[in-house]
């Protein structure tokens, strides 16, 4: 990144000096982030197409958690995305499973036999959370 590419009202409010130290810092910082190539999906877009998902293939209570870049089969890149049930009277109770996301195409990553089990468990979860052992 170039100074010039900085907005005109911030190069003004900070001064060159500043502006200099910025790019400086920012050219670093993205240099040690090492994104991995070809992710081409954010983690609000992966975040997304998960609730859409449970929502409508298990139950309007489950809910996406923050996603993680993470190296799937040591080559593919995929969000790996916690599904967390919510109540809402209590919040989020606890996560019931992760779905990944393929970084690059945005195909979410589930089988069947995966979210019976999410639903499963979100019904174990929740007989803990409404029925506690006296």
């Amino acid at each position: 990144m170039r100074i010039g590419e900085l907005p005109d009202t911030v190069q003004k409010a900070w001064g060159p000096e500043v502006a200099r130290d910025f790019v400086a810092w920012l050219d670093e910082y993205l240099g040690e982030a090492k994104l991995a190539p070809g992710v081409q999906v954010s983690a609000f877009v992966a975040r997304q197409k998960v609730n859409v998902l449970v929502l409508e293939r298990v139950s309007n209570l489950l809910l996406a958690g923050e996603p993680k870049l993470v190296q799937r089969d040591g080559e593919r890149w995929v969000w790996r995305v916690p599904v967390d049930l919510t109540f809402p009277s209590h919040g989020r109770v606890g996560c019931v499973g992760e779905l990944d996301v393929d970084a690059r195409y945005g195909q979410v990553h589930y089988t069947d036999a995966l979210l019976a089990q999410m639903a499963d468990q979100a019904r174990c979860l929740a007989k803990q959370v409404l029925h506690p052992a006296r």
